[in-house]
């Protein structure tokens, strides 16, 4: 298949600077080959893509003139509602996950969709959200440009990396859970943070992971319950709100299932 060549070097500069060039590759550049225009369903050509599944899982730098590298870092500010200064965002990563997982959570989706019919509720297909998660690091994965994982067993950014989250070591980090035994994401980056922990190692960056989550039909609590072992109902998810006497100060979404979510970006940004 050949593709229609955009306005870049061979060294990856815009060769021509006018701002139609500049749009383009932001819109439209694999972040992978800076020559090729992106897929519809990816951040990379279908070569590029097709290439990295073969590597996966690992991670790949996202350029910062790249649109993907501006939504992700927007999210991570405007998301961020805690009554401290936003930290700045230092570098963003393309997670790439096997076909097996991405497998997977595609049947889930799917599924949800068939359900649940959202694509016809103007919402996106399982009503699929991005949300942050933070988690322990005992690497120097994601600083300065390194994209190697560890060994080490207990580096959970790594293992979700490489693996995505698994609800077998719900309890492992946090000890509890305000609505039971599930996998916790939050729309608010300044919450996810305070689950971001560097053990073990001498960094001013810290990571966090922006997710893909399948919310389906979520159901709206206010109190704890760490009863939950599923949804409540015939839900899909659990969406902790924040309102006046309850029992939040930050929302959490809660999945229940393996399947309902993976990791999308690493996002690096200097330590508050």
């Amino acid at each position: 298949m050949r593709h229609k060549r955009l306005v870049f070097s061979s060294s990856g500069a815009i060769e021509s600077q006018n701002d139609s060039a500049v749009s383009r590759w932001a819109e439209q550049g694999c972040i992978s080959c800076r020559a090729a225009p992106r897929s519809s369903t990816s951040v990379m050509c279908q070569p590029c893509y097709n290439s990295a599944m073969r590597l996966a899982p690992f991670i790949i730098k996202v350029p910062e003139d790249h649109a993907t590298y501006k939504s992700v870092e927007t999210q991570f500010q405007q998301s961020w509602r805690h009554n401290t200064t936003c930290p700045a965002v230092k570098a963003v990563y393309k997670i790439i996950c096997t076909k097996a997982s991405l497998d997977k959570y595609q049947r889930y989706l799917d599924d949800v969709e068939f359900r649940g019919n959202f694509l016809a509720k103007e919402s996106s297909r399982g009503n699929e959200r991005r949300r942050w998660h933070g988690t322990k690091r005992k690497c120097y994965i994601g600083d300065q440009g390194n994209t190697r994982f560890c060994t080490d067993s207990g580096c959970s950014l790594c293992r979700i990396i490489q693996k995505s989250f698994d609800i077998k070591l719900f309890k492992k980090s946090t000890g509890w859970g305000r609505f039971g035994a599930g996998i916790y994401t939050s729309s608010t980056s300044s919450k996810s943070n305070d689950y971001s922990k560097n053990i073990g190692i001498s960094s001013d960056w810290k990571a966090l992971l922006l997710n893909k989550v399948v919310v389906g039909n979520g159901k709206k609590l206010t109190q704890d319950d760490p009863s939950l072992k599923k949804p409540p109902g015939r839900h899909d998810s659990v969406l902790a709100e924040v309102v006046p006497g309850g029992s939040l100060n930050y929302d959490e979404l809660v999945v229940y299932k393996n399947e309902a979510v993976r990791p999308s970006y690493l996002v690096m940004y200097k330590s508050p």
